[in-house]
């Protein structure tokens, strides 16, 4: 069934996509792995010990540490172009290669299709510049559960909403063609290594399972199921010092901006909003920051879940959630913080 889609976020996300395809052109070519043979049986597990296994596998780290639940040491955020292939790549693996394992609910992906496109020509009817005004989503006929597809429509509009901005960042680079050769080499390993993922840990197997869980909660910004498998405590904001993990949290998100600069320390105005229940859910702030008209005022909303921070909605990006910096969150949920 074909539906209407954002076309804003849907053009700059496609357009981020054709930019960096454009540059990949001039000097490279692409090769797409072999396919294997996948089998729909859980692997040989122990009920009562879940093992995972990405030995030997190009991000094998990266996957160990998103099974274990230890999201402090995956060297990116979310929001970041490797994440997103790796989770695109698991999604369309597993969409390929698992059909029988997925959910009778599941839902097909789709591909965003222009429909409508505006033709500007010169005097003489001459087509000088062509541009999509009107995009639809169309089916792929693959199928992902409820959970992974709603997960991917977040993860979507994120990028779509940072695309000029990561292509910005991505050209003042000493590199960008380098950089842009990366991103094709982790396209290539991230796919190869969800395929070799499925094969070597079954389509249903409790690692694999849990492997998807923490892959899913990483892509939402939520906290973690631990290799305990056992969920932590919420953590209470009692005497912590709410201006200092705002003022950290700001700071380390600002080394990311791609024009302003944070003015360090001048975090001001903290506010605090709290449930029924007395439980933080989010803190307000104002800042300064250095722009192209001199010295400005900013401010961020910072939302928690489950007594920690998770997102920051800034006032230039109020939509948009920046992902709370892992280490400060795990600092915080230690006490670190206390007054």
């Amino acid at each position: 069934m074909n539906m209407k889609t954002n076309p804003y976020q849907s053009k700059a996300l496609f357009t981020f996509k054709l930019m960096v395809l454009f540059t990949l052109s001039l000097l490279l070519t692409s090769a797409s792995p072999k396919n294997n043979r996948y089998s729909d049986s859980p692997s040989n597990n122990k009920p009562d010990n879940i093992t995972f296994n990405a030995k030997g596998l190009h991000f094998e780290t990266v996957l160990t540490n998103i099974f274990e639940g230890n999201f402090i040491d995956i060297p990116f955020d979310r929001d970041e172009t490797t994440f997103i292939l790796l989770f695109n790549a698991y999604v369309t693996t597993y969409a390929k290669h698992c059909t029988s394992s997925l959910p009778a609910n599941k839902i097909e992906l789709t591909r965003p299709e222009c429909v409508k496109e505006r033709v500007t020509t010169d005097g003489y009817g001459w087509e000088i510049s062509r541009t999509c005004i009107e995009w639809i989503d169309v089916g792929t006929g693959l199928y992902a559960a409820p959970e992974m597809f709603n997960t991917k429509v977040i993860l979507d509009n994120l990028q779509a909403g940072d695309a000029f901005r990561n292509m910005y960042k991505m050209m003042k680079q000493d590199n960008p063609i380098g950089i842009a050769s990366s991103v094709l080499n982790n396209s290539q390993a991230a796919d190869a290594d969800m395929k070799a993922l499925l094969k070597m840990n079954g389509c249903k197997s409790e690692g694999l399972m849990r492997f998807q869980d923490n892959l899913r909660l990483f892509a939402l910004g939520k906290q973690p199921i631990p290799i305990s498998g056992k969920a932590k405590a919420v953590v209470s904001s009692k005497n912590q010092n709410l201006t200092k993990l705002a003022e950290d949290l700001v700071f380390e998100h600002s080394k990311t901006w791609a024009m302003n600069r944070y003015q360090r320390g001048s975090i001001s105005d903290v506010s605090e909003i709290k449930d029924n229940q007395g439980k933080l859910i989010e803190i307000r702030t104002k800042y300064v920051y250095q722009g192209f008209s001199g010295r400005n005022n900013g401010s961020v909303r910072i939302t928690f879940t489950d007594g920690l921070p998770e997102c920051l909605y800034f006032f230039d990006f109020p939509n948009a959630c920046r992902t709370a910096d892992r280490k400060i969150v795990a600092r915080y949920a230690v006490g670190n913080y206390q007054n």
